[in-house]
């Protein structure tokens, strides 16, 4: 868990100095902590804006793996793997619940990251296709080669559970009190990016990062 929160922080501080002009913002009606919003997919997002976005979630996979793959890395991991490893991929013999959950959950959040930037459906789906790819094709190569399930069933699967996830989330920010929209940030992390892409000088972030911690702080001033 300590890894995931350390990926959100990079993809937060990676994306928090561009606006989100699509991202609509009202304030609640009971007076709640929280603004109310929803995203609305672009199909005019700038080149610039896309390599950004994609940028961000590559920094952060390196991050998620280097951090959690450390003693793999320094008993199978090589150089000569990094740039060999990619064209040789195979079916690996993971366990089924490490193939369909893990990587479904990695996925998951793939496509909201890309949807809480503004990207339709399609684009959040594609775009997961692709950083899953990286993934699979630039980084794991460290230590093992390409797996053909992981390259399907992470942005698949992914897609699946975010829609998902994303749905519950709106219904759940959608009652409109603060308790609704704790919840909805609980299930979908990434709406949080809009909050700190706006000029909201009541949201504020701090990393919490040291020797065997990684985590972050999130504070709303009332």
């Amino acid at each position: 868990m300590k890894y995931l929160s350390l990926l959100f922080i990079i993809i937060t501080l990676s994306t928090s100095v561009f606006s989100q002009e699509e991202i609509k913002i009202e304030d609640t009606k009971d007076g709640g902590t929280f603004p109310l919003y929803e995203p609305k997919g672009r199909n005019d997002i700038p080149s610039k804006e896309k390599a950004i976005n994609f940028g961000a979630v590559y920094v952060a996979q390196w991050a998620f793996y280097l951090g959690s793959q450390k003693e793999i890395i320094e008993d199978h991991g090589s150089f000569k793997n990094w740039y060999v490893n990619p064209f040789g991929p195979r079916f690996d013999k993971d366990s089924f619940e490490y193939n369909i959950f893990k990587h479904a959950l990695v996925g998951n959040y793939y496509y909201l990251f890309y949807r809480s930037r503004g990207y339709s459906e399609k684009g959040s789906f594609f775009w997961s296709f692709i950083s899953s790819l990286a993934f699979e094709f630039t980084i794991e190569t460290v230590t093992e080669k390409p797996s053909y399930q992981d390259i399907y069933q992470t942005p698949v699967f992914g897609a699946v559970v975010g829609i998902g996830f994303e749905k519950a989330s709106f219904y759940f920010h959608e009652w409109e009190t603060w308790y609704g929209s704790v919840l909805g940030f609980l299930i979908n992390p990434m709406t949080l990016i809009p909050q700190f892409a706006k000029e909201n000088e009541k949201v504020a972030a701090i990393p919490l990062i040291d020797k065997n911690t990684y985590g972050y702080l999130v504070t709303y001033r009332f």
